[in-house]
C-alpha cells in the first residue's frame, strides 16, 4: 500500500507540471518551442541533404582535378651491401633475406639518416627549399607558407618524400615529390648522393676507430718492449757484466774443479796416513794444509756468489733473468698486437660497404596524377561516413524528440 501511494503522488506531481506547461504555451502562442526551431533545422537539413552533399563534392571535384597544383613523382631505388662474406645465420630470416643480415641492418640506418632533419639541412645549403616549395597561383592548400618555423619546413619535408625498405631483399625505394619536374628529378638524385656520403663516411669512421684501437694496441707493446730493454740494458751497466749466466757457470766450474782438487788432496792424505805411524809427519802436515788452504778457497768463492755485499751472482741472475723475459713477453706481445693490426686493417676491407643504384631517377615528363585521384576518393570516402553518421544522429535526436 505504501509503494502505491508514493507512486499515486509522484503521477499527480508531473501531471500538474505538464499541464503548468501546457497552460504557459497558451497563454503566449507567439512564442515557439525550442525543439520547434531544431526540428525545422534538422528538416532543412533533410530536404537539401542531397545538394549539399552534391555541392561538397562538386567542390572536392574541382579542387582536385582543376584547381590542384601539379604534382611530379621520381623514383629510384638502391641497395647496401658488404663486400666480406658474412657467417650465414641458419634461420627463417636469413632464409628469405639471403643471410645478409648485417646489409640489412646498415639499411635501415640509411632509412633514418635520409628522414632526419640533417637531411634537409644539407639540401637548403643547395638551393632554397622554401622558394621551391611555396604557395602559388589559386592553390592555396599546397605548399609552405610565408616565412615557415623549421618545425613546419621538416614536416612539410617528411611529406615530400617516402624512403621505403623492403626487409626481405633490403632494397631501398626513394621516392620524391615536387611542383616542377626538375626539382623532383633534382631532389631525387640529392637523396642518392646523400645516401652514398652516408655509407662512405660510415666506413670510414668504422674502419678509422677499429686502426686507430689495433695501432694503439701496437704503440702501447712497443713502448712496454722498449721499457724492458731499457731496464734490461741499465742493469747490465750498472753490474758490468756482459753476460751473467756464463760468468756464473764459469764461477761454477771453479768451484767445482776446487772441490775435486779438494777431494784428490783428502784421498792423498788418508793414503799417506796409511803409510806413516806419526801423524805429525811433514808429509801430513803439508798435504792438511793444502787441504784448509783449498777448503778457505772454496768458502770464499761461494761466499762471493750468495754474499749481498760481494757479487752476489744468484741475485743478480735472477734480476736479470726476470727482465730477460719481461723483455720476451713484451716482444711476444709486441708480434701479437702487429699480427692484429693487419688482421684488423684486412677484415676492414672485406667489411667495406657499397651502395649499387638498381634504378637511376629519371625526368619525369608527365604530372603524377595518383595523389589527385588518392585525395577525391579519400575525401568522398569521408564525406559519406560523415554524412550517414550526421543523419544517424539526426534520426535518432528526432525519435526521442518525439
Amino acid at each position: 500500500m505504501g509503494v502505491k501511494r508514493g507512486t499515486f503522488g509522484l503521477g499527480k506531481f508531473i501531471s500538474a507540471l505538464l499541464k503548468k506547461d501546457i497552460e504557459g504555451e497558451n497563454s503566449n502562442p507567439k512564442k515557439k518551442p525550442e525543439y520547434i526551431e531544431k526540428n525545422n533545422f534538422t528538416l532543412f537539413l533533410k530536404k537539401n541533404s542531397k545538394y549539399l552533399l552534391s555541392g561538397v563534392m562538386f567542390l572536392l571535384l574541382f579542387y582536385f582535378y582543376i584547381l590542384g597544383r601539379e604534382r611530379y613523382s621520381v623514383r629510384s631505388d638502391v641497395v647496401v651491401r658488404r663486400a666480406g662474406s658474412q657467417k650465414t645465420e641458419f634461420s627463417l630470416n636469413s632464409l628469405l633475406g639471403g643471410g645478409n643480415i648485417s646489409s640489412l641492418e646498415d639499411a635501415r640506418y640509411l632509412k633514418t639518416y635520409l628522414q632526419s632533419p640533417q637531411v634537409l639541412d644539407d639540401l637548403e645549403k643547395k638551393f632554397d627549399f622554401t622558394e621551391a616549395y611555396k604557395k602559388k597561383g589559386f592553390d592555396l592548400l599546397a605548399g609552405l607558407g610565408k616565412d615557415p618555423t623549421r618545425e613546419t619546413k621538416y614536416r612539410f619535408f617528411m611529406k615530400q618524400i617516402s624512403v621505403q625498405l623492403d626487409e626481405i631483399s633490403g632494397v631501398i625505394r626513394i621516392n620524391t615529390l615536387a611542383f616542377d619536374p626538375e626539382i623532383a628529378f633534382y631532389f631525387n638524385n640529392f637523396l642518392i648522393e646523400q645516401a652514398e656520403k652516408f655509407v662512405n663516411e660510415l666506413n670510414q669512421n668504422v674502419n678509422k676507430e677499429l686502426l686507430k684501437f689495433a695501432k694503439s694496441q701496437v704503440e702501447l707493446s712497443a713502448a712496454r718492449v722498449n721499457d724492458s730493454s731499457e731496464k734490461l740494458i741499465k742493469f747490465k751497466e750498472k753490474t758490468k757484466i756482459i753476460n751473467l749466466e756464463q760468468e756464473a757457470a764459469a764461477k761454477s766450474s771453479f768451484i767445482s774443479a776446487l772441490e775435486s782438487q779438494l777431494i784428490n788432496l783428502k784421498v792423498e792424505l788418508a793414503s799417506l796416513k796409511m803409510q806413516f805411524i806419526d801423524l805429525e809427519a811433514p808429509e801430513i802436515k803439508e798435504v792438511e794444509y793444502q787441504i784448509n788452504q783449498l777448503n778457505d778457497l772454496i768458502n770464499k768463492e761461494k761466499l762471493l756468489l750468495v754474499n749481498p755485499e760481494k757479487q752476489n751472482l744468484n741475485q743478480k741472475l735472477l734480476k736479470i733473468n726476470k727482465f730477460e723475459n719481461d723483455l720476451a713477453f713484451n716482444q711476444n706481445l709486441y708480434q701479437s698486437a702487429l699480427t692484429a693490426e693487419e688482421s684488423t686493417r684486412i677484415d676492414s676491407l672485406q667489411q667495406q660497404r657499397f651502395m649499387a643504384i638498381l634504378s637511376k631517377p629519371l625526368l619525369p615528363e608527365q604530372e603524377w596524377k595518383y595523389w589527385r585521384h588518392k585525395g577525391f576518393f579519400t575525401s568522398i570516402v569521408s564525406l559519406l561516413v560523415g554524412y550517414a553518421l550526421t543523419k544517424f544522429v539526426l534520426g535518432m535526436a528526432d525519435s526521442h524528440r518525439r
